[in-house]
């Protein structure tokens, strides 16, 4: 579609979903976790910024009041735990040595490549917020967080993955389907309430171990 005949809203949301693709991208390039911590605030913020500009335009008080709890949760509570968390912990996320920062980007690109050519073949041809360009942008985000899962061996660095991952199919969720009920949008957050539980325990154990996040000390754990 050319650029001069996007509307407001289809600017906003391809504009977000750009700014989304970026910074799970840029997951490749930070080897500290606090700035992996950082991406994940700045994505969550332009989800509840996508959240609020679909509540605005369908005028849905439910996505409103989404956007403000993803706000409060994922821009403000949920960072701040998890920087408590990193406490005694070393902040540093191992990179493995066959698959550098250069390489993992370019399997992101066909990946990235992947959903675009997903997105392309399904049949949404209408909606207000570039249907197909939203889809390809949530499989991206979805893809990108599995491998950046996969290739960072450190227990903070997959949970703050999965964390982006969900932020993507919320992405779509929004976007694809704004007339969801409102206790589906609540149901994620609960998901995402749920893991990052599981990630505390799972920190507290290797800390408990070896002061350390890396995962390859689960391999100990095995009998």
């Amino acid at each position: 579609m050319p650029l001069h005949h996007l509307s407001v809203p289809e600017a906003v949301a391809g504009t977000i979903a750009a700014l989304l693709l970026l910074t799970q991208l840029a997951l490749f390039r930070s080897v500290v976790l606090s700035e992996l911590i950082t991406l994940y605030a700045v994505q969550s913020l332009f989800v509840a910024c996508i959240c609020l500009d679909v509540g605005l335009v369908a005028g849905a008080w439910d996505l409103i009041a989404l956007a403000i709890l993803t706000f409060l949760f994922k821009v403000i509570a949920l960072p701040i735990y998890m920087r408590r968390l990193m406490n005694g912990v070393s902040t540093r996320v191992e990179i493995p040595s066959k698959i550098n920062v250069l390489l993992s980007l370019l399997i992101a690109a066909a990946l990235v490549g992947i959903g675009c050519l997903t997105a392309s073949q399904l049949p949404l041809k209408t909606g207000a917020f570039l249907p197909i360009a939203d889809l390809a942008t949530m499989l991206s985000i979805v893809f990108i967080g599995f491998l950046v899962a996969i290739l960072r061996p450190n227990a903070f660095a997959q949970v703050i993955a999965f964390l982006t991952l969900e932020n993507g199919v919320f992405f779509g969720a929004v976007t694809l389907a704004p007339g969801q009920p409102f206790v589906v949008g609540i149901l994620v957050l609960f998901d995402v309430l749920v893991a990052v539980v599981v990630f505390a325990v799972l920190v507290r154990i290797l800390v408990a171990i070896r002061s350390s996040a890396a995962t390859a000390q689960l391999q100990e754990l095995i009998g």
